[in-house]
This record gives structure tokens, sequence and C-alpha cells, in this order.
């Protein structure tokens, strides 16, 4: 009976030899990898990817938000040489923030202020301070803060936005710098007429580049800036570390 103790003992010993042995080797080498397997180093800059990806998330805010022609933020990222986030005007960022959960239904909805200042610092980070508010989206419409219920509520109509004139983008460039991601983009303007597209530099119209014919009812953006990359218009998108160690839209500016 002892024997057969012993040997019970013995069992169990190696078994929890084995299972720390076995958590020394992932704590040592996978968990490792796990941790730093997101993290891509450019130019001796290291940069989490997951944040990287929150930057494209942002810009993916920007061009859908500031893309709705009937809207008076309409272009809005494309109206100034430079344009710090300190500047931004305090409706146009409660816009950008509020566009991805607008539900279109022609009725009523309503939306949280606590989810909209999340995405608004998302965005925006701590620099430009989140102060609810109610703002126009055209001269009849518009999202109006209950400062009661702390929502906002809003009603947009179901519409078809198939070929509106729009502006379209083109990311050419990413730059990491110390703590600083730089989006460089090509940005046009596009009025759609049957199967083409006239090109604009913005859309005052002032300056035609051409006309382009739609590929599977598409504009090419490789095509448009291919023809006229060095007559469009070029920005950069500027992402800085916020306080609270995230990317932060900081600074719009043209550069050509």
């Amino acid at each position: 009976m002892d024997n057969k103790k012993s040997i019970i003992a013995i069992i169990i010993l190696i078994i929890m030899v084995l299972g720390l042995s076995g958590y020394i080797v992932y704590d040592k080498f996978f968990k490792e990898k796990e941790e730093t397997e997101y993290t891509n180093v450019v130019d001796d800059v290291s940069i989490d990817i997951n944040k990287l990806y929150k930057v494209g998330n942002i810009l993916d805010r920007f061009d859908k938000a500031f893309n709705i022609n009937e809207s008076k933020y309409f272009g809005y990222a494309y109206k100034f040489k430079t344009l710090d986030v300190k500047d931004f005007d305090k409706n146009a960022a409660i816009y950008v923030s509020i566009y991805n959960d607008l539900i279109k239904s022609n009725t009523e909805q309503r939306i949280s202020s606590a989810r909209i200042k999340n995405r608004y610092e998302m965005i925006f980070g701590k620099t430009l301070a989140y102060t609810p508010n109610s703002i126009d989206i055209t001269d009849n419409n518009k999202i109006a803060y209950d400062d009661t219920n702390k929502t906002y509520k809003y009603t947009v109509p179901i519409t078809d936005n198939d070929h509106k004139p729009e502006y379209l983008v083109r990311n050419i460039k990413t730059k990491l710098k110390d703590d600083l991601v730089i989006i460089t983009r090509k940005v046009f303007y596009v009025e759609y007429t049957d199967s083409k597209a006239n090109i604009y530099t913005n859309s005052n119209k002032e300056n035609l580049l051409g006309e382009v014919t739609l590929k599977n009812g598409e504009v090419s953006k490789e095509e448009v800036t291919g023809k006229y990359g060095s007559k469009i218009p070029t920005y950069d998108f500027t992402f800085k570390i916020g306080s609270d160690d995230e990317y932060n839209i900081y600074r719009i500016e043209r550069t050509k």
C-alpha cells in the first residue's frame, strides 16, 4: 500500500514538474511572441499595429462624414491650408464622431452622449474638449442635443447616394516619426455623368483635371492619380500619441 502511495506521489510530482516546465516554456517563448507580434518596426520606430489600425479607423470616419454633399460639413477637412486639431470646428468634430452611428430610418433615433464622447476622444484625444451641442446637418435637418436625457436625437432620411458628387481619397505614403504617424493622401473631387466622371481638384470646380470612364460603375483611383497625380491636391494627415497613449488626429495640412 505504501509503495502504491509512493508511486502515485511520484507520478503527481512528475506531472507538476512537466506542467511547470511547460508554463516556463510558454512564458519565455510563446507568450513573448504573443505580446510582440502586433508591433512593427519601420525606420527604427516601433509601433503597435492595433494603434495603427485605429488611425485607419479615424481616417475612415473622416472620409465618410465629410463626404455627404448635402451636409454643411461636406469637404470640411480639405478647406484649409493647415488645420490643427485645437482649431477644429467643434460642431464638425461632433459630426465626425457621431456620423458612423447614425441610422437612416426616416424616424427619430437617439444616441447617448457618453457613447459619442467616447468616439470623440478616440479621434481628438484631450486636445479638443468635448462639449455636447446641437448641430445642423443641413438647413432643414439637425442633430439635437437633449441635455435632460444626455442624448442626441435625430432623423436621417433614407436616400439613394449612388453617383452623387463626392471626394475620393487615395493614401500614397505612411511615415512613422518619433511619436507621430503621417499619412500622405491625394484628394480629388468627382462629378458623374452617365458612364464617365469629371475630375476636379475640389468642389469649387475651378480646375477641371480631366475625364475618366467608370469601371464597373466606379472611378479607378489608381487611374486618376496615375494620370493627374502631379496636379491633385496632397494632404498630410498627422496623428500624435496623446495622454491616453493612443494616436489622435493632430493636424491636417495641404502640402501641394
